[in-house]
């Protein structure tokens, strides 16, 4: 029923690494929730649930400690329930059903007669089951629903922000991760990998990295802008096993091995940082009560170590060396950069792809978090609420210093992070290539080596050099005040978030598609002079108004139309069942190409003429 393999383990160090400080930071955040009993209960069950699905090892307790990890994060969303958290919960409760059916299909066409069946035969029937493909998209579509790969992310932008900040913290730091773990544990049970699985994740990964970071950067929530970074490094997470899964069918199995390491170390990156993040994030908010970025401003004052613990995971996040969100990013750089010798014109144009996706990704993602952490903690207080802040209590800063220090233990810790996983993994030994003394890391690519601990002390030295420069010159210290064009200073008169992404968002209005609105007070008429004004952008969401939209818009079209068959008179019934026999005779003759155009008008005549007999309004 369980099973202690080198995987599973693995994910259940990486949920004890989640859970821990995030047991501190929710025992002080706990009076900010006023059903306490009901969160504590769904609470603990939501981190047993995760628990049980990476040790579970037959079908029937995967599927329950599955739809029990679904069932008590949706709870968990609900634990305040405001129309944003019933339309969050409604919207994450479909989305995870969507994705469980798939679940579900592939164990009753793999598992055959016994839902008790273990994994290690799971293999054995995947071995002589006639269509691999299949399986390959039922667990992608499941397993990836529930991680949030484009485009089956659009419920994360939602749940993480209604959710309680110690809850948004475990579903994006952890809860994606099993996600991750499940794809993965079913994927290498598929025999025959076949090239174009491979190019499949490749794809979703880049375009997930992409959306998910220009959708963050025009984010004013700052829930929601954690949410769509989730996004963005699932999508660096699927890079990576995107070309995993293309060098294993190439025969590759070092280069397979080290994109493989490089994707689940940064599994584990994630779910440090990001963690951090909305640890971070929910101090602010249990401060001031707003998780709008416009009305922060000048945090850094009254909540310096937040502030700080917000700076190491925003360091992090935007890949900035020698932070380990920096190496897990170099070495899934590195495993894309060794295909240069594959002769195939489809990897050919793949890999250029994602290389150019990850880049950009990179680029934007510092740009997103300079906005965040400037914003956020830097200037002046924008609200009363701002101006009256102060830091949290004992117990949330311990969550987040125990947060932050598994965020520098990976930098630091590197080679034995690197080791177990490479170990976990059912791929080649390559830990002694890599490195070959634990201050170098070496890549496959010949000309690619990193020294992590080496940069660290090299940027510490310098740092010291600079002050102890800085001190010996003894420069003199002017104090003036802050020069805003003869006006007083003011939070009217610094950067907003909207003004700041504004380059940005008009560079890609095309994606966006905002929606402007503007509000000015006039003083005494003047055209030219307000006493007030107001400018707020809205972005639509892409997926959910051009796909999700469109596809309710036409299941509520089709659902009308069974409907109305269904509540037909007898003539009508026998009318339809004619005018169906007329059109299955004009198809035979198409196909035969026994017909004329003056049949052809004709018979679309009649078939106009019954339709409308048919489905015209009853009077």
């Amino acid at each position: 029923m369980f099973s202690l393999n080198p995987l599973s383990l693995l994910f259940v160090f990486l949920i004890l690494l989640g859970a821990i400080p995030n047991l501190f930071y929710m025992a002080g955040y706990l009076s900010h929730i006023k059903r306490k009993t009901y969160f504590l209960i769904h609470y603990f069950t939501f981190i047993f649930s995760m628990t049980g699905v990476v040790l579970s090892d037959e079908i029937l307790p995967f599927l329950f400690f599955w739809e029990l990890m679904s069932l008590s994060s949706w709870q968990l969303i609900l634990t305040e329930p405001t129309d944003e958290a019933i339309k969050a919960g409604r919207f994450y409760f479909f989305m995870t059903h969507f994705g469980f059916v798939f679940i579900l299909m592939f164990f009753l066409m793999l598992g055959g007669d016994s839902l008790f069946t273990d994994f290690n035969s799971l293999s054995h029937l995947a071995e002589n089951f006639k269509y691999p493909t299949l399986l390959f998209l039922l667990i992608t579509i499941g397993f990836l629903s529930k991680a949030g790969a484009v485009p089956l992310h659009v419920w994360l932008p939602y749940a993480h922000p209604a959710a309680p900040s110690p809850v948004s913290a475990l579903m994006s730091g952890v809860m994606l991760k099993v996600a991750i773990y499940a794809f993965l544990r079913f994927l290498f049970i598929i025999p025959n990998w076949q090239i174009e699985w491979g190019v499949i994740i490749l794809t979703l990964g880049a375009f997930s990295s992409l959306v998910g970071v220009l959708f963050a950067i025009a984010s004013h929530d700052i829930k929601a802008l954690l949410a769509n970074h989730s996004i963005e490094n699932i999508g660096i997470i699927l890079i990576g096993i995107g070309v995993g899964m293309i060098f294993t069918y190439l025969k590759l199995p070092e280069l397979a091995a080290f994109a493989f390491i490089a994707a689940l170390y940064h599994t584990f990156n994630h779910m440090s940082f990001k963690s951090l993040l909305f640890m971070s994030a929910g101090s602010v908010l249990y401060s001031t009560h707003t998780k709008d970025i416009e009305k922060y401003g000048g945090l850094i004052k009254t909540m310096p170590i937040t502030a700080f613990m917000f700076l190491i995971a925003a360091i992090s996040i935007s890949a900035l060396p020698p932070t380990n969100g920096f190496l897990s990013e170099w070495m899934i750089f590195q495993s894309m950069l060794s295909s240069s010798g594959i002769d195939n014109l489809v990897l050919k144009l793949s890999f250029p792809f994602a290389i150019f996706a990850l880049a950009l990704t990179g680029g934007l993602a510092v740009a997103c978090f300079v906005k965040a952490f400037g914003i956020t903690f830097l200037g002046l207080a924008r609200s009363e609420n701002a101006k009256h802040a102060k830091e949290v209590n004992t117990l949330m800063l311990i969550g987040q210093i125990l947060m932050a220090l598994v965020v520098i233990s990976l930098m630091l810790f590197m080679p034995f992070f690197i080791k177990i996983i490479n170990h976990s993994l059912p791929v080649a030994d390559i830990y002694h290539k890599l490195f070959k003394n634990i201050w170098i890391m070496h890549s496959l690519n010949p000309n690619g080596a990193v020294a992590p601990l080496l940069i660290l002390a090299g940027l510490i030295v310098s740092m010291f050099a600079i002050y102890a420069f800085y001190k010996y010159l003894n420069p003199k210290t002017r104090t003036y005040c802050t020069w805003a064009c003869g006006y007083n200073t003011s939070a009217k008169s610094q950067y907003s978030a909207t003004g700041f992404a504004g380059p940005i968002r008009r560079f890609f209005e095309w994606l966006y598609r905002p929606e402007v609105h503007t509000h000015t007070q006039t003083l005494a008429g003047h055209k030219t002079k307000f006493s007030s004004s107001l400018y707020e952008v809205h972005i639509k969401p892409l997926f959910e108004k051009s796909l999700y939209d469109n596809v309710v818009k036409w299941l509520n079209y089709l659902s009308y139309f069974v409907y109305r068959l269904s509540h037909f008179e007898r003539a009508r019934y026998s009318s339809l069942i004619f005018m169906l026999l007329i059109f299955a005779l004009f198809s035979f003759r198409v196909f035969y190409k026994e017909y004329n155009w003056g049949n052809i008008l004709l018979e679309v005549i009649v078939m106009a003429i019954f339709y409308k007999f048919i489905f015209g309004e009853e009077k």
